[in-house]
């Protein structure tokens, strides 16, 4: 398992993802589809009205702000676990009825519920098609998130004294586990359906988060909301330093030689390398 978990990061790092094949079809063109499209701010809730829609920190990535965003059919989203991924969509011009031309995108997934494989903003559909409708083939392939340069982020959803919502963003790949600590004492979170969500019952103290992405790098939050019970819905925490380098392959690879994949860091970054990868 161990292994299959290194080898997989090592995959997602380098480009090396698997080429599907699937369809696309045209979401809507209105500026906050994300927001409007259902009152709760979409299943993966980066814009959720309680939030601040649009203007939400969750909702900063740099495709939710260039409409370079999809939904995804109920398949591929699973429990949600897709959320925030990206993927690149390319069109080869192969539509049945000679419709469109070639063309290609990274898009990030913030909803489910499309009859297609995905279910795209306009902007992102007639960049990859030069057309304004209708059903394409496409292949697609996951690839890294590039991110803003205020770094990961967690947002408060909504809360009460027992269960708290939260909402990862700004990640260059989707959270596999999660865990929330109050004054030292450690809360598994769940994923739910798009959000996280973390039981706690009645206790206070500093809060931080520690995140591990798809890929393996943990993220931590620190000193988050100015204490727990300080939290209110739509706060934001950022995480020590910023995500938005890309990793890269520090050293070369020789024959019984490793090398870790890690990121290239600035002075406070708080992201670190799970994993030595061996050639």
């Amino acid at each position: 398992m161990a292994f299959r978990t290194l080898l997989a990061a090592c995959f997602l790092s380098h480009g090396w993802a698997k080429v599907y094949q699937g369809s696309m079809s045209m979401w809507a063109s209105t500026h906050d589809t994300l927001v409007a499209y259902k009152s709760e701010g979409s299943a993966c809730k980066f814009a959720d009205r309680k939030m601040g829609g649009l203007t939400a920190a969750t909702a900063q990535t740099p495709y939710i702000t260039a409409k370079n965003y999809c939904a995804v059919n109920r398949g591929l989203f699973g429990n949600g676990e897709v959320c925030g991924r990206c993927y690149r969509l390319t069109f080869k011009g192969n539509h049945e009825q000679g419709l469109g031309r070639p063309g290609s995108a990274v898009v990030q997934i913030v909803d489910s519920g499309s009859w297609a494989t995905f279910d795209c903003h306009m902007t992102a559909f007639n960049k990859i098609t030069d057309y304004d409708t209708g059903f394409f083939p496409v292949s697609y392939e996951e690839v890294p998130c590039a991110t803003a340069s205020q770094g990961p982020v967690v947002g408060v959803l909504q809360y009460d004294y027992y269960w708290t919502k939260f909402v990862f963003s700004n990640l260059r790949y989707p959270v596999k586990t999660a865990n929330l600590i109050i004054g030292g004492k450690d809360h598994p979170m769940k994923l739910v359906g798009g959000y996280w969500g973390a039981w706690t019952g009645p206790i206070n103290g500093d809060t931080s988060f520690k995140i591990t992405e798809e890929n393996g790098y943990t993220v931590r939050f620190s000193h988050c909301f100015g204490g727990w019970d300080k939290r209110q819905t739509g706060d934001a925490c950022y995480a020590n330093g910023h995500r938005s380098k890309s990793l890269q392959l520090r050293g070369s690879v020789a024959a019984n030689s490793s090398s870790f994949v890690e990121l290239n860091a600035t002075p406070s970054n708080v992201s670190e390398p799970s994993a030595v990868f061996l050639p």
